[in-house]
Parts: C-alpha cells; sequence; structure tokens
C-alpha cells in the first residue's frame, strides 16, 4: 500500500444535501470563546490557596440537572448502551472514512479530535512558523495519538517545519501503577521510548512535582521555546459518574502548572477537561484567561457526543507575568489532599462579569449534552422507527465526508511519518481491552452482595470472559524454547519507586489479573484461600528431561512490601543457580513473571545460560541443561546493583533489560501464555476452594 499526496478530494465529490445544513453547523461548532474584560485583575498572590472551596447557585443547579439525566442512564448495561450510542453517533463513520481515504499513522479517536482542534485554531504560534523550529510537550498522551496527529497536520500545514517533542504518561512498564487508570497500549509508545518521560521514579506519574519538574527541564531541553503543550488526563471515574468533575480536577491543575512552567511566550495550551460547576474549574479558566490572549472551550464533532469532554484551547501565552514568583504557592497545592481541601481564589475576587461568562459557556455545554442524552433514550425506546436510523445514516456518511473536507485533510507519504509507515503492518495482540460490564446500579449492588452472590458473580465473568477465550491459554503440556548462540546481551537499569504491590503487568491479559485482584480483594475470601491453599504438585512426566533441582520459592505474603519479596526470591535462585553442574536441569516453582525486573532475568536465563526452557502449563518453568556457570556473570551484575539502591527508600532496580528486548517475539508471546494460564488456572482453584468453605 502506498499514499497519494495529489489533491484528490473535493466537496463535490461527497455527498451533500441542504437538509441537514443546520444540524452540520451545529454539529462542527461546539464551541465559546472568553471575551477578557480589562477590569478583570489577577488576585494578590498571599489571597492564593487561603479561601475554603466554595459553591455557585446557578452552576450547582446545572450540576445537579445533568446528573438527573445521567443518572437515567443507571440501569443501562454498559455494553449494551455503548452499542446503541455508537450506532447514534452522527461522527461514528469519520474513523473508518479517514481510514479508507487517508489511511494515517496510528488512526484513533483523539487523532480525529486533535486534528480538529489544530484545523479549527491556529494552535502553531507565530513564532514558530517564522521560526520554522516547534518544540511540544505532551502531557498525559498514552497512546500517543495526538503525537501522530500533531505530526499529520505539521507535514500538510508546516512543510518546512523542524519538530521536536517529548511525551509524558502513567508508565505501562512500571507494574505498580493501576490498569483502571493507565492506558497500557504501548504500540507507538514501544518505538519512540527515547522521546516519552516518566519522571526521576519511573512510574510517569504527573502529580508528583519531581517528576513535573524533570518533565519540565527536559523538555525545554529540546530548545529554547517549546510552542505547544498539549494534555489529554483523565482518572477512572466508573464508580462516581457524578462526580468526575471534581475527581479530575486536581490531574488538570497539575497538567496546568507543569504546562505553565514549560510553554514560552507565544505558546499554545490544549487540554482535556469535563464540566466546568466546581470552584477549582472556574479558578483555573480564571487564571488562564490572565495568562493566555484567547481562551476557547470547544467539543470536537468527533468527541462522544453524550460525554462530558471538551478542550479548553488557550493561545499566545503571554509574558505580563514573573511564574517564578508564583511557583512556591503552586508547589505547596501539588499533587496534596490540599489542592482540593481549598480554593486557589475566594469567590469574592472573582468578578460578576467573568462568572456570567463561566454560567453561560457551562450552560451551552451542558445542553448539548443532555439534548443528545435525551435523543438516544428516545431513540432506544423507538428502535423499530426506521426512518429515524434512516436520517441518522444519511447524517453520518454527510459527516464523515464533511470532516475530511473541512479540514482539507489528505495522505502523507510513509517517509513523512514518524514511524515511517511500520505501525500500519504491526499486529499486537491488545492484553489490556478497556471494556466494563453491567450496569453502574449492578456494580454499586455488587459491594453490597453477600459472600455468595459475590462469589456467584466471579465465577459467571470467569466463565463469560476468560474460559471461552481460546487465545489465553497453553493447550500442550510444556511449551518449549531454544537458547540463543548469536546473543549479546547488555545489561541496561531501569531505576524508579520501589514496587510495594504488583497492580498491573504487560505480561498478562489484564481481565485474568483483575479478577485474581478482585478475588484477593475480599478479606474473607483472602482468608479462606490462604488457611486452604494447597501447592499444586509437578507432573515430572510431562518434561523430556530429568529434573536435577527443584526450587520452591516461597509465596507472596500480601503483608511484605513486594520489592523486597522479589530481590529476596532473586538472591534465592542465583544461590542455587551457582551450585548447579553442568547438563543439570532446574525445575522453578512459584517464580512470579509478572514484573519485568523477573522476566528480564528470565530472558537471560533462557537465552543464555540454558540448553532449553520449558513454560509447562501446570504453573512450573523448566531451565533444561546448565551450559556454563560463566554464563551467570550477568546475574552477578544485577545482584550487586541491587545491593547498591537497597537502603535508598524511594529506589529500587525495576529492570535489567530494555522494553525492546523483552516484550516482543517469541519469548514474549510465551511468557503472556505461561501467566495466562497460570492466573486463570488460580481463579479456577481459589473460585472452588471458597466453593467448598462457604
Amino acid at each position: 500500500m502506498f499514499h497519494k499526496t495529489e489533491s484528490m478530494f473535493s466537496r463535490q465529490k461527497f455527498y451533500r444535501s441542504d437538509e441537514f445544513d443546520d444540524e452540520l453547523n451545529d454539529l462542527f461548532n461546539k464551541k465559546y470563546q472568553f471575551r477578557f474584560n480589562s477590569e478583570w485583575k489577577m488576585p494578590a498572590r498571599e489571597s492564593w490557596f487561603s479561601a475554603p472551596p466554595w459553591k455557585v447557585k446557578a452552576l450547582e443547579s446545572l450540576k445537579t440537572r445533568l446528573n438527573f439525566h445521567k443518572s437515567q442512564l443507571n440501569d443501562f448495561s454498559i455494553e449494551e448502551w455503548s452499542s446503541h450510542t455508537r450506532r447514534r453517533n452522527p461522527a461514528g463513520e469519520v474513523g473508518w472514512k479517514v481510514r479508507c481515504l487517508i489511511n494515517p499513522e496510528f488512526l484513533t479517536q483523539a487523532w480525529t479530535k486533535f486534528y480538529e482542534c489544530a484545523c479549527t485554531y491556529s494552535i502553531v504560534p507565530k513564532e514558530a512558523s517564522a521560526a520554522k523550529k516547534l518544540v511540544s510537550l505532551h502531557l498525559c498522551e498514552a497512546p500517543g495519538a495526538f503525537i501522530t496527529s500533531l505530526n499529520h497536520y505539521l507535514k500538510l500545514n508546516h512543510r518546512d517545519m523542524q519538530w521536536s517533542w517529548l511525551a509524558n504518561t502513567l508508565n505501562p512498564y512500571y507494574e505498580g501503577n493501576s490498569p483502571s487508570n493507565m492506558i497500557s497500549d504501548d504500540r507507538f509508545m514501544y518505538h519512540t521510548l527515547d522521546s516519552w518521560h516518566f519522571g526521576v521514579d519511573s512510574t510517569g506519574n504527573l502529580m508528583d512535582w519531581e517528576n513535573s519538574q524533570a518533565i519540565v527541564n527536559k523538555a525545554k531541553s529540546l530548545g529554547k521555546q517549546v510552542m505547544l503543550v498539549t494534555a489529554d488526563g483523565s482518572i477512572d471515574c466508573l464508580q462516581k459518574p457524578d462526580a468526575q468533575e471534581e475527581v479530575t480536577s486536581p490531574l488538570h491543575y497539575c497538567e496546568i502548572v507543569t504546562a505553565l512552567q514549560t510553554l514560552s511566550p507565544g505558546g499554545t495550551l490544549i487540554f482535556k477537561l469535563f464540566t466546568m460547576f466546581e470552584h477549582s474549574t472556574v479558578n483555573l479558566l480564571y487564571l488562564l484567561n490572565h495568562l493566555f490572549k484567547e481562551v476557547n472551550i470547544y467539543k470536537p464533532v468527533t468527541s462522544r457526543q453524550g460525554n462530558s469532554e471538551v478542550y479548553a484551547i488557550c493561545l499566545r501565552y503571554k509574558d505580563n507575568i514573573n511564574l517564578d514568583e508564583y511557583i512556591p504557592i503552586l508547589k505547596s497545592t501539588y499533587g496534596t489532599e490540599l489542592y482540593s481541601k481549598t480554593s486557589l481564589f475566594s469567590l469574592e475576587v472573582i468578578p460578576e462579569s467573568f462568572l456570567k461568562q463561566i454560567e453561560e459557556c457551562a450552560y451551552y455545554f451542558y445542553s448539548v449534552q443532555c439534548h443528545v442524552i435525551n435523543n438516544n433514550l428516545q431513540a432506544y425506546l423507538m428502535q423499530n422507527n426506521i426512518a429515524l436510523h434512516r436520517d441518522m445514516k444519511k447524517i453520518r456518511a454527510i459527516v464523515a465526508s464533511e470532516y475530511i473536507w473541512k479540514y482539507d485533510l489528505k495522505p502523507i507519504e510513509y517517509e513523512q511519518e514518524i514511524l515511517k509507515g511500520a505501525l500500519h503492518e504491526e499486529n499486537k495482540i491488545n492484553t489490556n481491552p478497556r471494556y466494563h460490564r453491567g450496569s453502574y446500579t449492578e456494580r454499586q449492588l455488587y459491594s453490597k452482595m453477600s459472600l455468595k452472590e459475590k462469589l456467584k458473580n466471579l465465577n459467571a465473568f470467569l466463565q463469560a470472559e476468560l474460559l471461552s477465550n481460546p487465545l489465553i491459554l497453553i493447550n500442550e503440556p510444556i511449551r518449549w524454547m531454544s537458547k540463543d548462540d548469536t546473543l549479546k546481551l547488555n545489561i541496561v537499569f531501569t531505576y524508579g519507586l520501589p514496587l510495594q504491590k504488583v497492580n498491573s503487568s504487560k505480561f498478562i491479559f489484564v481481565p485474568i489479573f483483575k479478577l485474581y485482584q478482585q478475588i484477593l480483594a475480599e478479606e474473607e475470601f483472602k482468608e479462606i484461600i490462604l488457611y486452604k491453599q494447597s501447592r499444586g504438585q509437578v507432573n515430572v512426566k510431562d518434561t523430556d528431561s530429568e529434573i536435577s533441582k527443584v526450587l520452591l520459592l516461597p509465596e507472596y505474603q500480601y503483608k511484605d512490601c513486594y520489592n523486597v519479596y522479589e530481590k529476596s526470591c532473586f538472591k534465592t535462585l542465583l544461590s542455587l543457580l551457582k551450585q548447579l553442574e553442568k547438563g543439570e536441569t532446574l525445575l522453578l516453582k512459584n517464580f512470579n513473571t509478572l514484573t519485568h525486573f523477573n522476566v528480564s532475568t528470565l530472558y537471560i536465563l533462557s537465552k543464555l545460560c540454558f540448553e532449553k526452557t520449558g513454560f509447562a502449563s501446570c504453573g512450573s518453568i523448566i531451565l533444561s541443561n546448565f551450559q556454563d556457570k560463566s554464563l551467570l556473570n550477568h546475574l552477578d551484575i544485577i545482584d550487586i546493583e541491587c545491593d547498591k539502591v537497597r537502603c535508598d527508600k524511594s529506589k529500587d532496580v525495576l529492570n535489567n533489560l530494555p522494553v525492546q528486548v523483552t516484550n516482543d517475539g517469541e519469548f514474549f508471546n510465551n511468557i503472556v501464555f505461561y501467566n495466562n494460564t497460570f492466573y486463570r488456572n488460580k481463579c479456577m482453584e481459589y473460585l472452588f476452594t471458597i466453593e467448598q468453605s462457604l
């Protein structure tokens, strides 16, 4: 497949009808611009964060009304409702049409949303256009589609631009991060890791001040002027759909404070926010109106119509304020509970004329959202109305055509892409499909269920999602893999915050691990399991080799910090390996293969030290035919490094090899299959044990 660059699109080629002109105009122009008033004054620095939280009656009323509309959906199954609203989404065919006609790099919904923002507003500052140089910073960016979308936009509209970028997000390779707040899709990141910054502690957590400062300094090191910052962060609000703004506001504050320290005068800030009902959002928008010459709120047509998501597009950063003076006060609440317990400004210093504009803006986007929710509800109740669906089909086709025409979207050459066409061919399995089951009401009821009801619920999930999936388990007794005689390995250490607990892993199908965690989250279930847990027996007959030694590592005791347990197991393993004679075979039990530290250790053993490695479906790893003790020197280097950082409570060795070495190919696939099989069987065993005890 190749890209054509000649102009091949004109409006006449697209189906068009005046019948839908008004609707199209509404869909493509959901925007609000603040009108700055010279009487608005920046509050005195000493008054910042000195007032308690406050409310505005008109905004509270809007919030109550919006939550009432949203609460009508509480009893709908999330899968069923999502499917219905996808069919009703007027921009639902944009992605499909863009893929067919343009085939851009790493196309996602975020790609299309960013492209709209870029085309609707002049997001590339005139200073960058004149200098033909742009440095951009992308916060909370995973999986990276804002970056590929910006690249496409620059290649079509600023052809001679020299562009450098840096991105930050929660690190999908750090096992302490929660999968519910983290996008673990690393298809783009994996190939561009040098341009991603996960802070000083490798977590990628932007709400840590030291991480924020490291990211600011790194971005500034890319060029004299950082002229564009984007921030697309959010926090999982599935359990608190009525408090989305309060839950996400502390993250938005951290994004904005980081952006303000990074941007050069004249620069552009684009960040996602939701509703504008709370003091925290009102205050931040008031601050931004003082710092930027133009502040817009915009909802792209490809943003889901029924949700609260909008983008603030702040243009032409002013240089009339010395931000350094404000850093101590901004830092004092950064990533702390104090931010939610105090208000940036008191209500008294916010001018009435600004509050009126906030109310106008909030009411406009509230109206849009409620209108869509009500229409979708009506359509759900009138599913047999053919005319209703016929109109929606027409609108979807027109919106998709209009999108390409309006933004003058054309293909670019593969050579102009960031990864030169590599992502078009890649077909990686998504180990973390982002889906949820049941309705909001059902999820709330789970916490009130009896133990027997919870057990039934967990068993139903196991049957529906896991036992029916053929891609997630080892079918043969043992899956073998041979060593690599040509391999030359370099130890590369990654340091970061010591792992307290394994919350996520790139080496497992996430729904399995979530179920495993959910079972152990119930104290009564955990007590039953720990009391009755029987150790699985090793079926030596299934191996082709004679086992010389068996290493049964201790079970992880949940009261311990995980990193202490992990490094202790590593020392035990290394000690036994040094006792092995050439030709001997070692059977490993309870070796945790969820973390990059352990997986990189196993990679070294399987690729260098043993003739072949077997991943057994019963939950054991067989290291067959030990080759040479001198090959263990890599593990000695790791051991010394772990000892060096042992006394540092804020630092640990998280990985011994680059992720590009371990997270690809046959070895990676075998680890994923092994973990899927092991934890699926664990879930079945645990649920059976609990059932017998209740």
